[in-house]
């Protein structure tokens, strides 16, 4: 599979389980708005954050990928496979999610690294030694 190929999918991907995100945050919003004295509701940035952090970590670890990865069949693995079932794996997890902020915020940092690697990771997936690709039949 070629590497814009890949690319646009693990975007589609991304954008699918950001609107996930997005119906989730917008079902909890009476849980976690506040009012302010001129009369608009907020939610606590903090709070968003966690969330997005619960969502996406909670996919991860309890089915292995996202919505969008399940969706585009793309599998979530790890350079060093006798990590299967140990506590290393989460730590790897937690690790590639601390980058989709900035990902998020400047989209460059997602795709110039993945471009540029040989196994199209983006920052978090170099750090924590993962691997997406599409899934082996």
């Amino acid at each position: 599979m070629s590497k814009l190929k890949l690319l646009s999918i693990r975007l589609t991907a991304a954008l699918i389980d950001i609107l996930i995100f997005a119906i989730i945050l917008k079902v909890l919003e009476p849980f976690i708005y506040y009012k302010e004295v001129d009369g608009n509701r907020y939610t606590h940035s903090g709070i968003v954050f966690l969330l997005y952090y619960i969502v996406f970590l909670s996919q991860d670890i309890f089915m292995n990928k996202t919505v969008g990865k399940y969706i585009f069949k793309l599998e979530m693995t790890s350079d060093i496979t006798s990590e299967k079932n140990s506590y290393k794996k989460y730590y790897k997890i937690i690790i590639r999610r601390a980058f989709d902020l900035l990902e998020i915020v400047c989209p460059f940092l997602f795709i110039i690294p993945f471009l540029l690697t040989k196994k199209n990771q983006k920052i978090g997936d170099l750090i924590s030694k993962t691997i997406v690709r599409p899934k082996l039949v």
